[in-house]
């Protein structure tokens, strides 16, 4: 096929067999418009060549999107309006996270059908990078509350491991005034946690006070994870 000149035109495709016009295939990815350019006389050989080349990088760019978009939900919400156990005792040694301070709670969302309500253990589905938090409030609604200016005891809350060897995450709470309410929380981001580690929730206490369950209170016990 003969070539004409394109005159006075700016774009010129094949179909206006300019001879010094690179002719173009129009394609679109969603958010804009790019060219694949193929000179004139260039053969079908060619043509398919650079089609090819396109929808494999394409494919390529598809794929790592979907890598992406197709995240698995892993995470964790457990509460309890009614904390558990949480007796005065004494410190000493074996006293700090025994299995009485374990806090059992009903589940409110488990992604991986990973936490048991019976023993109060979230078992590590996969190995990865964890968003931890916990939060506590326990109250009493007698004499002077949690304070007591005999004893320098405090609520210890934290994310622990079943045996309570490894801590993850802790924070205490001591009243050095009148108060009927404990509130206690903490949270670390990013904590690596590996498939098959445990992490449950554990409250001491040692202000000598005991905790009762209020009824028709507004206390809480909950614990968040959440992969990151």
């Amino acid at each position: 096929m003969s070539c004409t000149t394109c005159g006075s035109k700016k774009n010129c495709h094949c179909s206006d067999n300019c001879p010094n016009k690179a002719s173009d295939i129009t394609t679109f990815d969603c958010t804009s418009l790019s060219a694949i350019t193929i000179p004139c006389g260039s053969s079908l050989c060619d043509v398919l060549g650079l089609l090819e080349l396109y929808i494999t990088n394409t494919a390529s760019e598809v794929s790592v999107i979907n890598d992406y978009l197709n995240i698995t939900p892993h995470g964790l919400l457990s509460e309890s309006s009614a904390p558990q156990g949480v007796l005065a005792i004494t410190p000493g040694t074996g006293d700090l996270w025994n299995a009485s301070s374990i806090q059992t709670m009903p589940i409110v969302y488990d992604d991986d059908n990973a936490y048991s309500p019976s023993t109060g253990i979230w078992t590590c589905p996969t190995t990865g990078r964890y968003d931890l938090s916990f939060s506590v409030k326990l109250s009493i609604n007698t004499g002077s509350g949690w304070f007591s200016s005999g004893s320098a005891g405090m609520i210890q809350v934290a994310l622990v491991t079943d045996t309570g060897e490894d801590v993850y995450v802790c924070s205490t709470y001591s009243s050095v005034n009148i108060q009927s309410h404990a509130y206690i929380s903490g949270s670390i981001g990013g904590y690596q946690v590996t498939a098959g580690d445990k992490v449950c929730l554990k409250i001491i206490n040692t202000t000598g006070t005991n905790y009762a369950n209020l009824p028709g209170g507004s206390d809480f016990a909950r614990m968040s994870i959440r992969k990151v």
